[in-house]
């Protein structure tokens, strides 16, 4: 295009159906824009648009368990489809796209169990060390609008639930809403929305009215940010820009890595709060990630997950179990009984790992609760060697400030029964408990 301003977008609208809304089943068309809709499980990639449209709070969910022994929220979220999700916004980004969360919800950043703090895509672009995200105490409807081509849209569907400070005036920020005096509304790095706003009636009408006027106000935004700093004035440099831009760009890498960092050691803590094939799956993933040790989890003789060699040869079973008390009999009756019909011996190793106390524990102190005797009797009896998920975790602890190696960890697993218990750093098998 020969200006910016006549540029045509073409807007993907992700996964609307997760708030209960009704996808338009053609795309809708205006004079300088197009809005696709897919939903959650799309194939299509963000960087194959020119913008992307997304709630808040649909890679995660939160319900509220209660039960005799205790209350507690229950967080989930889909950690595959947001890693993958993280990875296309950054080309998007890098494309000269746009991003657009619409904001309807309190953030929470925490609960009982876990740190929520990167579990959402919008929490992801907003983990800025500068940045500071807080919850009202209620829903405002009523915002001052400080930009005229979200007016519109703002006047008729924005509320807020947050608000926003920024500490840091080197960081790239627009104000689009305030409450108070308050930012509720942003665009930050000129192609990051976050839009306070209601979710609108499931009625055709309202959704194409919704969709159309926020991508009038987002395209008209972004072409104005856009021309506010034309291209062909980069053609003037400062000496120190070219050492600035790469001090930069070194700088915001290492922020990216070590927030996925952070995102896998919290994917790692979740064997202490899931259960079932949840649970199984977090296992086989930090016994990959996190030891380096390959797993097969085929599941036709129902065992859990095989621990294998380089030479892709089983050297170990693992049964994985969640339960909301301690290790029983028959967790480890079931181990034994999955090896037999595995065609293994009594003598094959096999481990079981034992998520206990999910529901009753409401800290780690209070899932490090010891395994009976009786129960280490029988482990040693039957050639099992049991770990808590919370041995579990204190051994990749180990194995990640260089204490203890892959072969120690799978000698350690492959030649021992009993209870591996790991207490300030040290391992220990216990055959009984004096």
């Amino acid at each position: 295009m020969s200006q910016e301003s006549e540029r045509t977008y073409h807007i993907l609208a992700y996964g609307v159906e997760k708030l209960g809304l009704t996808a338009p089943s053609e795309p809708l068309t205006d004079r300088n824009f197009k809005i696709s809709f897919e939903p959650f499980n799309t194939s299509h990639r963000f960087d194959e648009y020119d913008g992307v449209i997304l709630f808040q709070g649909i890679f995660e969910s939160f319900e509220q368990i209660s039960n005799y022994h205790a209350s507690y929220v229950k967080h989930e979220c889909c950690h595959d489809e947001l890693d993958k999700r993280k990875k296309e916004a950054q080309l998007l980004l890098e494309n000269k796209g746009l991003l657009c969360f619409l904001l309807h919800l309190p953030f929470v950043d925490h609960n009982d169990r876990a740190d929520c703090k990167g579990t959402d895509l919008a929490k992801y672009h907003l983990n800025y060390q500068s940045l500071r995200r807080e919850a009202f105490n209620q829903r405002f409807a009523h915002i001052d609008v400080k930009s005229d081509g979200f007016r519109p849209f703002l006047k008729r569907h924005g509320a807020a639930y947050n608000h926003f400070r920024i500490h840091n005036t080197n960081l790239d920020s627009k104000t689009i809403a305030e409450l108070g005096g308050r930012t509720v509304g942003m665009v930050i790095n000129r192609g990051e929305y976050f839009i306070p706003t209601l979710v609108p009636d499931n009625r055709p009408e309202n959704i194409v009215e919704f969709f159309t006027s926020l991508a009038e106000g987002l395209t008209s935004s972004f072409n104005k940010l856009q021309l506010a700093l034309p291209e062909w004035i980069n053609t003037f440099q400062f000496e120190e820009e070219q050492s600035l831009d790469a001090e930069r760009n070194a700088l915001l890498k290492r922020v990216h890595d070590i927030n996925e960092r952070f995102d896998s050691l919290s994917r790692y803590k979740s064997v202490l709060a899931l259960s079932g094939d949840d649970l199984v799956e977090s296992v086989a993933h930090l016994f990959s990630a996190g030891f380096g040790v390959d797993v097969d989890t085929t599941d036709e003789l129902r065992e859990d997950t095989k621990l294998l060699d380089e030479r892709q040869e089983v050297i170990c079973l693992c049964e994985v179990k969640g339960t909301n008390k301690g290790v029983k009999r028959e967790h480890i009756n079931q181990a034994d009984s999955h090896r037999e019909r595995s065609g293994f011996d009594e003598k094959f190793p096999s481990i079981l790992i034992v998520n206990t106390h999910i529901k009753n524990a409401r800290t780690v102190p209070e899932k490090d609760q010891e395994i009976a005797n009786e129960q280490i009797l029988h482990a040693v009896k039957m050639n099992i060697l049991v770990l808590r998920t919370v041995d579990l975790l204190e051994l990749l602890r180990l194995h990640l400030i260089g204490k203890l190696t892959k072969e120690d960890i799978v000698e350690l697993l492959t030649t021992n029964c009993g209870w591996l218990r790991l207490i300030d750093g040290e391992t220990s098998i216990i055959q009984q408990n004096t």
